[in-house]
């Protein structure tokens, strides 16, 4: 108790301290202000964390190894799906689940893709997952159109992100304020039903007050095949709203308030195929799989306020998510020997012929779909700043902030019976609302972080610490209990308190060349199973880098003290969400980056070496661990992935192609040798400008129709998207 009694105090002066700095710095600001001097907008560099303000003479320093997605390379393929658009990355890993960008699973550096769960996810500094502590697994993925630009950080540069530290970070940057009226508006139609509208600009009310604004309205038929017919398509509409607002005439406060919304309707299911279809009948989708439908309903407010100072910023944040989903999805067949769960019967078809024949509509049966009911909602305050000066010949910047956050997942789950028979799927029996799960996760966190970043002549340091107070809880209301009357309510509660130090040097080599090297002590929440101990880890880099040109290699390795997994529904587990400790594990490789243009001709390439294992060996139920012996892999991790990508300009014709390699994989570090090919995938894209306001774009992704396998689970074999081709129309206004 008196350990988590000192963690707790740590975090919290963390925030004193970044207050501490506030005030001195808003009391110098106020001197600048009377001696008429004039003081930059920070609003983009507030919610950025790669773009330094080189007007205060801060150090353009961070790890080395981070990532910035401009939004020209964002729209270069028009590809909406996160997966797609981030597989190539260097150090970026990603499995594909439905093909149009719905469900994100995305790793970094050797942390596990299953939904994201395992790095941290920001919308301008901000975080995004449904319930970042209570259940980190983003079971919603916020559609990508609308980013100005993605941010991916690794290393010691993801201290002043968290909760998890381990693998990295990801902010994704909605379009900043300019006080520029402009306007783009845009048109898309393609193979499979494809269908975008959208319209996206800033409108310019007063002097110092403009509103931000975008909506898209995306759908497709799906590229399954159900009896003949398109199926497993999508309806999404998503959009948001962003008012700025200047306070004084000389930009020192700005406040601004942004609300964004999303709703989804689609025919999404976790059952797959057998591997025999994998193969030879890629699109097939069985008729079980006929009615499982995903609605769900998004909404985040959040108003902040950002202070411009001297030498420096604040900025204030106060935000609420809120997300009611229910996916009605396929869970267990029945085909005349009683219930069987469709990953089992998928896995064995031969074993289960009956159960096989009444999922694919050949014969009659039963089936269980599962309503899976869910509501999250995650709120907070955030505060951060940044002061920058000069001792001697040292240039100095101190960083601080400090988040309290608080979310919850509540399960409202039932059962529902289906008849299957003649091809066709109808419910026949209503089950009763949490009957199948009727419990609440909450989680609480405290955090606090401080960097201070030192330049003298050739060499940079960079020192820092992050604070993680967690506390995480669960009321069970039981299967019979709907009404939650607090009569036989099981409880549990985990609580934690860690402290993750950071270092990094960098020295200028040349002009234009930086060597680096970082250490960091990673962490992940637990849960609130008791006696789950939170996932550590520790974690280096060694690189060198241009300092203009996209060009750089890293070494880097992370060693874990005890790996964590999750029983997800996602992973062919239970769904119950319970974490658990694994063994240690060792995970080391190298990531490497080149970019070069030479006349109207570009070219960019990058390369990811993973070598990811356990050194323990144990036996765990988690599927994708399964029997685990010494050196085993870690799941989904590729030893080799790269891309290339070709560009050439001819007057207004832009002309890109890219190409994507990834090397074999394993579904569960129990099995003896890869059961996930080796894929290589190929993408097009034309774009023409006719005049200043009109541009034409067609673009083509996996051109050779290349549908590999991607993954074994949740309930069988899934495999690549296939070829699609998107034309799109924009007209814009500057």
């Amino acid at each position: 108790m008196k350990v988590r009694m000192m963690m707790r105090t740590s975090t919290i002066a963390l925030a004193v301290l970044c207050m501490v700095n506030v005030n001195a710095q808003i009391t110098q600001s106020k001197k600048d202000t009377a001696n008429g001097s004039d003081i930059a907008p920070v609003e983009i560099e507030s919610v950025t964390i790669l773009a330094p303000r080189k007007d205060l003479g801060q150090i353009v320093h961070l790890s080395g190894s981070e990532i910035l997605i401009t939004q020209k390379e964002l729209k270069r393929f028009d590809q909406v799906d996160a997966n797609q658009l981030l597989q190539s990355q260097p150090g970026v890993y990603t499995q594909q689940e439905d093909g149009w960008g719905l469900r994100m699973n995305v790793g970094l550096r050797g942390s596990g893709v299953l939904r994201s769960s395992r790095i941290t996810l920001l919308e301008d500094g901000i975080p995004v997952a449904p319930a970042a502590y209570a259940s980190p697994a983003a079971y919603f993925t916020t559609p990508t159109w609308k980013y100005s630009s993605i941010e991916i950080l690794k290393g010691s540069a993801q201290l002043i992100t968290g909760p998890q530290t381990t693998g990295g970070a990801i902010n994704f940057l909605t379009p900043t304020l300019d006080e520029k009226t402009d306007l783009a508006v845009s048109t898309s139609l393609g193979n499979f039903g494809q269908i975008r509208n959208s319209i996206q600009g800033e409108l310019v009310l007063a002097p110092r007050t403009s509103v931000g604004f975008g909506f898209i309205s995306s759908r497709a038929q799906g590229f399954k095949e159900y009896k003949g017919k398109n199926a497993s398509g999508y309806i999404l509409n998503d959009g948001y709203i962003k008012v700025g607002q200047h306070l004084d005439k000389r930009d020192l406060h700005h406040l601004e308030f942004m609300a964004s919304g999303t709703q989804e309707l689609s025919n999404q299911t976790y059952l797959g195929m057998t591997e025999f279809d994998a193969v030879n009948n890629p699109r097939v989708m069985y008729t079980a799989a006929a009615r499982d439908t995903m609605y769900l309903q998004r909404l985040m407010t959040r108003l902040s306020y950002t202070a411009n100072l001297k030498k420096g910023w604040i900025r204030a944040d106060v935000y609420r998510q809120y997300i009611d989903r229910n996916w009605h999805k396929l869970d267990k067949i029945n085909g005349g020997n009683g219930y069987k769960s469709i990953a089992s019967v998928l896995m064995n078809p031969t074993a289960f012929a009956q159960e096989m024949a009444a999922m694919t509509g050949a014969d009659s049966g039963m089936a269980q779909i599962k309503a899976n009911k869910r509501i999250y909602v995650s709120r907070g305050i955030q505060i951060k700043g940044l002061w920058t000066h000069s001792v001697a010949a040292f240039k100095m910047t101190h960083e601080a902030g400090s988040r309290i956050h608080s979310d919850y997942e509540d399960r409202f789950q039932q059962n529902d019976e289906y008849q299957i028979a003649n091809g066709e799927i109808n419910p026949v029996k209503w089950g009763a609302p949490g009957t199948d799960a009727n419990r609440v996760d909450y989680a609480q966190g405290l955090s606090g972080y401080y960097r201070l970043t030192a330049s003298y002549q050739l060499w940079t340091i960079q020192a820092g610490v992050r604070g993680e107070s967690v506390k995480a809880w669960r009321e069970d209301f039981g299967k019979s209990n709907p009404e939650r009357d607090n009569t036989n309510v099981k409880t549990r509660e985990n609580a934690v308190d860690a402290l993750m130090p950071g270092f990094s040097i960098n020295r200028r080599m040349s002009r234009n060349w930086l060597a680096f090297g970082g250490v960091h002590r990673g962490f992940t929440p637990p849960g609130s199973t008791p006696g789950v101990l939170p996932e550590k880890s520790t974690n280096y880099e060694l690189g060198v880098k241009h300092h203009t040109l996209p060009i750089q290699i890293t070494y880097f390795r992370s060693e874990y003290d005890q790996l964590m997994g999750s029983d997800m529904a996602a992973s062919g587990g239970t769904g119950s969400g319970d974490q658990f400790n694994g063994g240690r594990a060792l995970v080391d490789g190298v990531e490497a980056r080149y970019g070069l243009k030479y006349k109207k001709f570009t070219f960019e390439a990058t390369a990811t070496y993973t070598k990811a294992r356990f050194t323990d060996s144990f036996q765990s139920a988690f599927e994708e661990w399964g029997n685990v012996q010494v050196n085993a892999p870690l799941p989904y991790m590729p030893t080799a992935q790269g891309t290339m990508m070709f560009g050439y300009t001819w007057k207004s014709l832009d002309f890109f192609w890219q190409s994507v390699y990834g090397s074999s994989r394993r579904s569960s570090s129990s099995l003896m040798a890869d059961d996930l090919p080796a894929s290589w995938v190929h993408n097009l894209s034309v774009n023409y400008e006719a005049t200043k306001r009109w541009s034409f774009r067609v673009s083509a992704q996996n051109l050779t129709n290349e549908q590999h396998i991607v993954a074994a689970r949740p309930a069988g074999y899934r495999t690549y998207a296939p070829r699609m081709i998107l034309g799109t129309v924009t007209f814009s206004i500057q």
